[in-house]
């Protein structure tokens, strides 16, 4: 089989609810239509909402912590969250897709390994596309929606959600859309996510048991695995709607509570280190590998250029030549620097695919949905100030 043919057969986008969008003519192959398929999603689980809300009365209250208009987590559930995890496809999946590729393509797994290959590809393609993952997507979302009503407490939730009756709740019209259809379909595409991820983990396992053919002195700091660390590009609309699903409830909190934004900066931080080890972990399994590749580099290239250095110092040094133009024109010298920059490299390999930069970009774009409930602790005139101040 040819290397486009096996390749071209990971599609990491046909995920949960693939199968559903599918039969509804939302998607087709080739084009997942993600803008409109992102803006039905908003239709489907906010608007309904929105009018029943409109009718009973509970759009705007005097109360404004059980109003719908004033519900930031409601926003941020089904206006932000839930497009954005639409919208994601468009990045993610092609970017994983082509990092796939790129194990053949680099040359990084030789002729005899290709069966490997093929089975990992087939596997993880299979996978993506099970029915039986999609229905067990779609009870363990209302399974998590029932875990949500037993959970939170009665107080904890807003008017217009339902009726309070003692310690129970009696669900609004608003309140029954929202549990039947805005919060499966989120846990629905969430899950969904989780299940690419972890077969984009699966991938990866069954690539690092190949014997890759690294080359300690790759330009890219890794080996030749540097093209890994664009997975973590790829998953940053994701990092930011996780920051954006939790950061909702905090500004709830914050502006009809009065609490302060400080009280939620371990929800934060957790919310990005959730993201990071959730993208990034998956990356580690080649650790080992480029340890080892890192070792043998050490050794090889440093005893190469051990030798080269003894060759120049006895031909240029040992005479005591004089140091004119012409000497330092000779191709010795070129050539032991190159050597030594080439040595230098292998020396300075990476023992991760990645670095620290991508990986503080993933945390931040989880940590950026924070930064309303924390700019609720200045004055306005001092946030006015500051914006003004960015500008001049």
């Amino acid at each position: 089989m040819s290397t486009a043919s096996a390749t071209e057969r990971v599609p990491f986008e046909c995920a949960p609810p693939y199968h559903l969008e599918s039969s509804l003519g939302l998607v087709r192959a080739g084009n997942l239509h993600v803008v409109r398929r992102a803006i039905l999603a908003a239709a489907v689980a906010w608007l309904p909402l929105a009018l029943l809300t409109l009718v009973r009365g509970d759009f705007m209250r005097p109360d404004h912590a059980n109003a719908f208009m004033l519900d930031f987590g409601c926003y941020a559930r089904f206006l932000i969250t839930l497009p954005l995890l639409v919208l994601a496809e468009a990045q993610c999946a092609p970017r994983l897709t082509a990092i796939a590729r790129q194990f053949i393509a680099a040359g990084l797994i030789a002729e005899a390994d290709r069966p490997a290959y093929e089975r990992a590809v087939a596997s993880t393609t299979r996978l993506l596309q099970s029915r039986t993952a999609e229905l067990l997507a779609f009870i363990l979302a209302y399974a998590l929606v029932v875990s949500v009503i037993v959970s939170k407490p009665a107080a904890a939730v807003p008017l217009w959600h339902g009726v309070i009756w003692g310690n129970r709740v009696a669900p609004t019209p608003a309140g029954w859309w929202g549990l039947l259809v805005s919060l499966p379909l989120l846990f629905l595409l969430l899950l969904g996510w989780l299940w690419r991820v972890g077969l984009w983990a699966r991938f990866l396992w069954l690539m690092n048991r190949i014997e890759l053919r690294l080359v300690p002195s790759h330009p890219d700091g890794a080996g030749g695995l540097g093209f890994l660390s664009t997975s973590l590009e790829a998953f940053l609309p994701l990092a930011f709607a996780f920051g954006v699903l939790a950061a909702g409830p905090v500004l709830n909190f914050v502006v009809h509570r009065g609490a302060s934004p400080t009280e939620f900066h371990f929800q934060a931080v957790g919310v990005a280190l959730f993201a990071v080890v959730l993208f990034a972990a998956p990356l580690l399994v080649f650790m080992r590998r480029l340890l080892n590749a890192h070792h043998r580099g050490v050794l090889t290239y440093g005893e190469f250029s051990h030798r080269a250095g003894h060759l120049f110092e006895r031909e240029w040094l040992a005479a005591h030549p004089v140091i004119d133009e012409q000497t330092l024109r000779a191709p010795e010298f070129a050539a032991t620097n190159n050597l030594y920059s080439i040595a230098g490299r292998a020396n300075g390999m990476r023992r991760v695919p990645f670095d620290t930069r991508s990986v503080a970009v993933l945390g931040g774009a989880a940590l950026v949905p924070f930064v309303p409930a924390e700019l609720l602790r200045l004055p306005l005139d001092a946030v006015l100030q500051k914006v003004a101040g960015f500008f001049i």
